[in-house]
C-alpha cells in the first residue's frame, strides 16, 4: 500500500505535469504549484505519527486555490483513513465504541465523533453522492453497515473500470471519492464525481 510520502510525491508529479483540473465548476482551468499548506502530524495503522505538509494549488484560470490532500488523508483529521476506516469497520460489525477505541489507539471521543458523522453522512445520502446506482445490499438495514458495503462493492469494481485507482485501498478510495470531506463538518464536500475518480 502506497505510503503518505508516497502519495504527496504523486500529487506534486500531477500537479508539475498540469494533468490537476480545478473544481470550480464551469471553470475547466488547469491547476499549478502554488506553496504548501500547514505541516500537520498524521497518525497512521500502528500509532505511527507522521508529519505531512501537503501541497497547495492555484487555478490558472480562475484564480482560486486549494490545498491538496494525498488519498491517505481527510480534511480536518489529524488520523489517516485506514485508522478511521478500521474504527468503522469494528463498530459496523457490533463492537462498542469504547471497546474500538481502545483497541486502535484512539481517544473514546474521537472515536465517537468519527461513527456519529458518518452514520449521519449514511443517512443523508452518502450511498446517493458515492454510487453512481446506489444500491443497499441484502440485510443490510443498518446505515453504516450498509455504506460500508457500499464502498467495498466500489472497491471492487474499480480496477476494472479505472486501473489509474486500481492501487488505493477501499479507504483511500472514500477518501478521493469525497475529495478528502467524508467527515468533513459540511455536507456534500463540494463535487463528488463517482464516474471519473481518478481526476
Amino acid at each position: 500500500m502506497p505510503t503518505v510520502s508516497h502519495a504527496v510525491r504523486v500529487v506534486e508529479a500531477q500537479l508539475r505535469a498540469g494533468q490537476l483540473e480545478c473544481l470550480v465548476p464551469g471553470c475547466g482551468g488547469v491547476l499549478a504549484p502554488w506553496w504548501y499548506g500547514v505541516e500537520r502530524p498524521l497518525v497512521l495503522p500502528g500509532g505511527v505519527a507522521e508529519r505531512v505538509r501537503p501541497r497547495r494549488a492555484v487555478c490558472r484560470s480562475c484564480g482560486r486555490t486549494r490545498v491538496l490532500l494525498p488519498d491517505t488523508m481527510l480534511r480536518r483529521r489529524g488520523y489517516g483513513c485506514e485508522v478511521i476506516g478500521a474504527a468503522l469497520v469494528a463498530a459496523a460489525r457490533g463492537v462498542a465504541w469504547t471497546r474500538v477505541a481502545a483497541g486502535i489507539g484512539v481517544p473514546f471521543e474521537t472515536v465517537r465523533g468519527w461513527l456519529r458523522r458518518f452514520t449521519r453522512r449514511a443517512e443523508l445520502g452518502l450511498l446517493d453522492a458515492l454510487a453512481d446506482d446506489p444500491r443497499l445490499p441484502a440485510g443490510q438495514e443498518d446505515p453504516l453497515a450498509g455504506a460500508l458495503s457500499v464502498l467495498g462493492v466500489l472497491h471492487a469494481q474499480m480496477p476494472a473500470r479505472w486501473p489509474l485507482v486500481a492501487s488505493l485501498s477501499p479507504w483511500q478510495l472514500a477518501a478521493r471519492l469525497s475529495r478528502g470531506g467524508l467527515l468533513s463538518p459540511a455536507w456534500p464536500p463540494g463535487a463528488i464525481n463517482a464516474s471519473s475518480p481518478v481526476t
